[in-house]
């Protein structure tokens, strides 16, 4: 009975594959995997592994991202090296040098640390922040989900002092401290400043340094930042990869995931399957020496499947409005193993949707792919332009790897904080898509330049209210300019 299941669900895992494999562009994208001839133990081997690396590749991206922060590699990626338990502030707004996560935002310059709480609490203290700046501290877990916020929308502008506090510690925090209980013991901080264009830039930049992590034991012995733990730090983070074949490297990074991050009660199931396929009883080791050629290539197959499955997920999942496409789920993904994966990938640290709406545009009005050789316009009539309690912006990306569009007049992204821009006579408000300048005095004011190829677009709305969730609202479509 087993086996039937692991079959019939591998043959309708590959009919998704061959029926959405259409949708994705040819880019740079994890390509599909040749799946002809799959049989016995290769088959079962590719099922069960793709399984595993779609359910455990949000804890796979964290451990990497958290590596990989204390690296100094990423200073050229786009980001400040950080180790554990350190803000990494990013003191520019993003642009298409940044490549490192897809979909960045041009809104908010970013504090983010990885944190480790599973020796003591870890104190994060934010100044006093003015109205009417907006500023978010997202906690989100190594699987994706955000768990709790600070900042003004949800603890106000007065300054504060929150612990961070792991299942497993037992004490007190002191009077001055806020307490927030953390579902592992790692967690991000995924802080977002707004900034109201360049010559704010330096504002946002006096709260950045106002910000300080503090190990509890520590905390209230100095107002300065103390240094993190170094040596902490490069144990955490170690990674021991000799011996695997790269294309079975996925699976080594899930088993060093696990010994961080155990798989919840309702993960059972899979977590049983892991020791079928390389895996130790706990799921902590992978010895690929244990297979066989037949099990390891079905193993190499299934990860490259899980990850193109990944990428065709994200130009699918959600709610569709007027062809830009949306969902509720974001930063609360729970158990739809598909979607946190996809979304760990393509909108890695995205809000929940409380804090911020996000909405992916690739089609224009009549459903074609968004192009760069035609012209669109998004046009908001009186009166319908999103209503936010911060701000709204549309920004342009490559459909390759989801960085910034690079262009003549460094625009990356244009909203109702966007210098310049000119709404009608009416009162509307025309935002003008295309790769070359646009002729008029309107459209050069509202033009969001495009790459000579593909590309998408995503429509943010900071503080929204709920006519999108409602259906009071929805935002008008990529139209084709004839």
């Amino acid at each position: 009975m087993l086996r039937s299941i692991k079959i019939s669900s591998l043959g309708a895992l590959i009919g998704i594959l061959l029926c959405a494999t259409a949708a994705v562009a040819a880019d740079k994208r994890t390509p599909p995997p040749e799946l002809s001839g799959l049989a016995g133990p290769e088959a079962e081997a590719f099922y069960l592994g793709a399984n595993a690396i779609i359910w455990g590749y949000p804890a796979v991206m964290f451990e990497q991202l958290m590596r990989g922060r204390t690296s100094p590699d990423i200073v050229a990626k786009g980001n400040p090296q950080a180790a554990v338990n350190q803000f990494g502030l990013v003191r520019d707004l993003r642009g298409p040098e940044f490549k490192q996560i897809a979909t960045p935002n041009n809104d908010t310059i970013y504090a983010q640390s990885f944190v480790d709480v599973s020796r003591e609490p870890i104190v994060l203290s934010v100044p006093a922040v003015a109205a009417p700046r907006y500023y978010t501290f997202q906690l989100w877990d190594p699987n994706g989900d955000t768990f709790s916020y600070i900042g003004s929308r949800t603890t106000g502008r007065e300054a504060g002092h929150f612990a961070f506090v792991g299942p497993n510690w037992q004490g007190d925090l002191p009077e001055s401290v806020t307490r927030i209980d953390t579902p592992y013991n790692g967690l991000v901080i995924w802080g977002r400043i707004g900034v109201d264009g360049p010559e704010d830039l330096q504002n946002a930049l006096d709260i950045q340094d106002a910000l300080r992590l503090t190990p509890l034991s520590l905390f209230g012995t100095s107002e300065a930042q103390l240094p993190p733990d170094l040596a902490f730090s490069e144990a955490r983070v170690a990674f021991d990869a000799s011996g695997i074949p790269e294309d079975l490297i996925l699976y080594a990074e899930l088993a060093n995931s696990l010994r961080h991050t155990s798989p919840k009660a309702q993960d059972a199931v899979v977590a049983a399957t892991l020791p079928q396929i390389g895996f130790s009883a706990d799921g902590t080791v992978f010895d690929p020496s244990t297979l066989t050629d037949a099990q390891r290539s079905g193993l190499a197959k299934g990860a490259q499947f899980a990850l193109h499955l990944m990428d065709v997920s994200s130009q699918t999942a959600g709610v569709g409005v007027n062809g830009w496409r949306w969902s509720p789920k974001s930063g609360i993904m729970g158990n739809d193993y598909l979607f946190r994966a996809a979304f760990a990938k393509w909108y890695t640290g995205g809000n929940a949707p409380s804090e911020a709406i996000y909405m992916d545009a690739r089609t224009d009005n009549t459903g074609a792919a968004l192009d760069g050789s035609k012209r669109y316009i998004v046009r908001f009539e009186k009166g319908e332009e999103p209503k936010v309690d911060a701000f709204w912006s549309i920004s342009m990306y490559h459909i390759a790897d989801g960085s910034f569009v690079d262009n003549p007049i460094k625009r990356y992204s244009i909203g109702d904080r966007t210098k310049g821009l000119t709404r009608a006579a009416d009162g509307s408000l025309t935002i003008y898509i295309q790769h070359d300048q646009p002729e008029g005095t309107e459209a050069q004011a509202n033009w969001l330049p495009s790459p000579a190829d593909g590309y998408y677009l995503n429509l943010r709305l900071y503080g929204p209210d709920d006519g999108l969730p409602s259906g009071k609202w929805a935002p008008p479509p990529v139209m084709i300019v004839e």
